[in-house]
């Protein structure tokens, strides 16, 4: 399932609910067409301090030492996908 992030704003008197537009080429939505949505989750802010104890346990653990170089294993992962707007 895809995720989507969605902005509430406010327009005149009303308050509407700002999709990408992917979302609507995704669904195959029309203007003026009515969807369900579930109740949305908000974002945590994200913890600085908690990401740099995970990564100092990966570390530990020595979750990548398989990787011999990590700079051109970055690089042939990114080029598996072609990247958005650009040609192969």
């Amino acid at each position: 399932m895809n995720r989507y992030i969605a902005t509430v704003i406010r327009t005149g008197n009303s308050i509407a609910l700002r999709v990408p537009k992917q979302y609507v080429l995704d669904a195959k939505l029309v203007p003026g067409e009515k969807v369900s949505l579930g109740l949305p989750t908000k974002q945590k802010p994200q913890d600085p301090a908690k990401i740099a104890r995970l990564i100092a346990k990966l570390q530990q653990l020595h979750a990548f030492g398989a990787i011999p170089d990590p700079t051109a294993w970055q690089r042939e992962i990114r080029r598996d996908r072609p990247l958005p707007g650009r040609r192969p």
